[in-house]
């Protein structure tokens, strides 16, 4: 019992070195695993950004195919001339005519606003964004025979460039 009191008695703890070499090595940890972290949040919001801009593209085409399968002509920003097959960088809107069933005529407006690319049906408030980080002057609307595209560069991530080219048909074309 002596030996015990004895050796307890001559024990003072730590030394500074001691104290020094764990505070250092635990640093070490800390960083290695906060950068991990770091990287993994980092991941994680580029393919989140990713995601949400495929959703609007998709958005946007699925928008664009409906309103050009209703369609009854294709006018530029004037609303007074026909598209033709060949691109104008000038023309930074069409407008999508059509009568309903009822004989109500509606018109859609797609339109390049900034960096956005906006729908506009019958000028009912505000125009519902399709699809943003469009490039400035990069959009062309074309009209081949029924065949409507439409042509745009979309800022990526990190800032990359992505070319979107929409195809569909305008089944009620007169």
């Amino acid at each position: 019992m002596k030996k015990i009191r004895n050796m307890l008695a001559s024990s003072r703890g730590f030394t500074l070195v001691e104290l020094l070499v764990s505070i250092s090595i635990l640093t070490v940890v800390v960083g290695i695993f906060g950068s991990g972290m770091f990287q993994v949040l980092s991941i994680q919001r580029f393919w989140t950004d990713d995601v949400k801009a495929v959703r609007e593209v998709r958005h946007a085409g699925s928008w664009f195919a409906g309103d050009a399968l209703n369609a009854t002509d294709v006018l530029d920003a004037g609303g007074a001339t026909r598209l033709t097959c060949t691109p104008s960088p000038t023309v930074q809107q069409i407008t999508l005519t059509w009568t309903d069933q009822s004989g109500a005529t509606h018109n859609v407006v797609y339109s390049v606003t900034g960096d956005e690319l906006r729908r506009d049906f019958d000028s009912n408030g505000t125009p519902l964004v399709m699809a943003s980080r469009v490039v400035a002057n990069s959009i062309s609307f074309t009209l081949c025979g029924s065949t409507l595209r439409l042509n745009m560069d979309v800022l990526g991530d990190r800032d990359s460039t992505d070319n979107l080219d929409l195809i569909t048909y305008v089944r009620k074309l007169s």
